[in-house]
C-alpha cells in the first residue's frame, strides 16, 4: 500500500521544517511526500535547500507560478498524487505537527472498519490542547431510523460528514471517483465541500481518536470575521461567506442557502450597530460583496458543476 503526504505551503518556511520533520519520523512512515509551494517569497526555496531536503528522494517539489490559495494548492498536491499512483493521501497544510504515531493510528483504525472508507481524519488540537478543527458528526439515521455514529465508538472512531484539511487520510479510489477540490474557492470551504462530497459520493468517513495532530495556527479559535482584527486578513473573509453559501444551496438546498444569505444580512446588521469595533464598514462590504457574488454566480460554476470529473491530464495516464 502506497501513501503519499500532501503537503500545501505558503511563506510559512520554520513551521514547514517543523511540519515535515513530523512526517518523515512517523511510526509507520509514508513513501513520499508531495510537497506544492504556492510561490512562497519568505526563502522557502532557500530553507530547503539549506537543510539538504531536496536530497531526500521522498520528498517531491513543486513551487507554482502564483499563489492559488490552499484549494489551488491541494488541487495541484492530489492531482500530482494520483499521476503518481498512491493508494492513501495523508494531507495537511504546513502548520500541522502530527504526532509521532498520528499515520499509524489513522491506519489502525482503517483496520478496524468493516465500511467504505472515503477518509479518516485525526484529532486535532492548538498548541495549548485547544481544541480546533472540529469535524460534524453524521447523524443520518440507516434503515431503522436511528443514526450509527458510534458504531465503533468503543474503538474511539466516530462516524463524520465533513472535516478540514488538517490530518486527513484520503482513500485514493475516492478521488478516482469524485474528483479533485474545487480550486476556485481559493481557501476555506473548499474542505468541507470536498468531504461532503465524499461522504455522500463514495463512502463513510471516520474521526480517529488516538490519531492526534497539533495545528498551530496563531488564532486558535474558530474564524469569525467579527472578531478579525487584522485589516489585511478582512479581505479573505470574503471567501468563507460565498463559499459557504455555494455549499450550503449544493449541500443543504435552496431554502437553507436563503436562510444563510438572511443570516449574512444579519451579521451586517450588528456590524452597523457596534460602531466601537475595528474596520466595521469594511467588513460589511465584505459580506455583501461575498452574498451578491453568490447570487450573480460570480465564481467558476462551470467548473464547480464538473467537480466529479478527473483532469484530462490524468484521464491519458
Amino acid at each position: 500500500m502506497k501513501i503519499s503526504a500532501v503537503v500545501v505551503t505558503y511563506n510559512r518556511k520554520d513551521l514547514l521544517i517543523e511540519c515535515l520533520n513530523a512526517i518523515l519520523n512517523q511510526t509507520r512512515e509514508v513513501d513520499e511526500i508531495i510537497l506544492i509551494d504556492n510561490n512562497s517569497n519568505d526563502g522557502t526555496h532557500l530553507l530547503l535547500n539549506e537543510k539538504k531536503y531536496f536530497d531526500n528522494e521522498k520528498i517531491i517539489y513543486k513551487k507554482l507560478d502564483k499563489n492559488i490559495g490552499g484549494s489551488g494548492g491541494f488541487y495541484e498536491g492530489f492531482k500530482l498524487a494520483i499521476k503518481r499512483e498512491n493508494d492513501w493521501i495523508w494531507i495537511m497544510d504546513d502548520d500541522t505537527i502530527p504526532n509521532k504515531n498520528c499515520l499509524e493510528q489513522l491506519l489502525n483504525a482503517k483496520n478496524k472498519i468493516n465500511d467504505k472508507i472515503s477518509y479518516l481524519a485525526s484529532t486535532v488540537y492548538g498548541e495549548n490542547k485547544e481544541f480546533m478543527n472540529v469535524p460534524t458528526i453524521n447523524e443520518d439515521k440507516i434503515e431503522n431510523g436511528y443514526s450509527d455514529w458510534y458504531k465503533y465508538l468503543s474503538d474511539g472512531i466516530v462516524k463524520i460528514k465533513c472535516a478540514t484539511f488538517v490530518s486527513l487520510l484520503i482513500n485514493c479510489d475516492a478521488i478516482k471517483n469524485i474528483g479533485y477540490p474545487v480550486k476556485d474557492y481559493f481557501i476555506w470551504g473548499d474542505d468541507t465541500e470536498y468531504t461532503l462530497r465524499l461522504n455522500k459520493y463514495y463512502g463513510s468517513s471516520y474521526f480517529v481518536g488516538d490519531s492526534i495532530a497539533i495545528h498551530k495556527r496563531k488564532l486558535s479559535k474558530a474564524l469569525s470575521i467579527f472578531d478579525e482584527d487584522n485589516k489585511g486578513r478582512i479581505k479573505i473573509y470574503y471567501y468563507m461567506y460565498r463559499n459557504n453559501l455555494i455549499n450550503i444551496r449544493n449541500y443543504n438546498g435552496k431554502k437553507e442557502a436563503f436562510k444563510q444569505i438572511t443570516r449574512n444580512f444579519r451579521d451586517i446588521l450588528k456590524l452597523i450597530i457596534k460602531p466601537n469595533k475595528k474596520y466595521n464598514l469594511y467588513k460589511c462590504f465584505i459580506i455583501s460583496k461575498a452574498t451578491f457574488a453568490y447570487l450573480a454566480k460570480r465564481h467558476d460554476y462551470k467548473a464547480f458543476k464538473n467537480r466529479f470529473d478527473l483532469d484530462v491530464q490524468y484521464k491519458k495516464v
